[in-house]
């Protein structure tokens, strides 16, 4: 089963996407902040096929679980997606290959994990 990791800090949000993925046929699993995201990873058996991270958490935030994803050979080239209320542009923070900007529409969360992890 494809696996989706959302790291969100907000319990709701993450907590809707998650359900939202796993009611398309997509396994997924939530961490509250970037460190709770890379002990994750460490544990799975296999990589998830894409990671949404939120930018602004406490703990760990979205950049500092980048460079330390980079770190790791393993997980550098996980396709991560950036869902943020900040406006980013493509290409603006290194190692992301794409933005959604919140409140994010349901039916454009489904397409995206599509596009990047194929049919569930």
């Amino acid at each position: 089963m494809k696996t989706v990791l959302v790291v969100e800090d907000t319990d709701d949000l993450r907590e809707l996407f998650v359900e939202a993925l796993e009611q398309e046929g997509y396994s997924a699993i939530g961490a509250e902040n970037g460190e709770k995201a890379l002990e994750l990873l460490q544990g799975l058996r296999h990589e998830p096929c894409l990671v949404l991270l939120d930018m602004m958490m406490p703990v760990m935030d979205g950049a500092a679980f980048l460079r330390a994803l980079h770190e790791t050979h393993r997980l550098a080239a996980l396709p991560i997606v950036l869902v943020s209320a900040v406006s980013l542009k493509p290409g603006e923070v290194e190692g992301v290959r794409g933005t959604v900007k919140k409140p994010v529409e349901m039916g454009v969360l489904r397409d995206l994990v599509k596009d990047f992890c194929g049919p569930p």
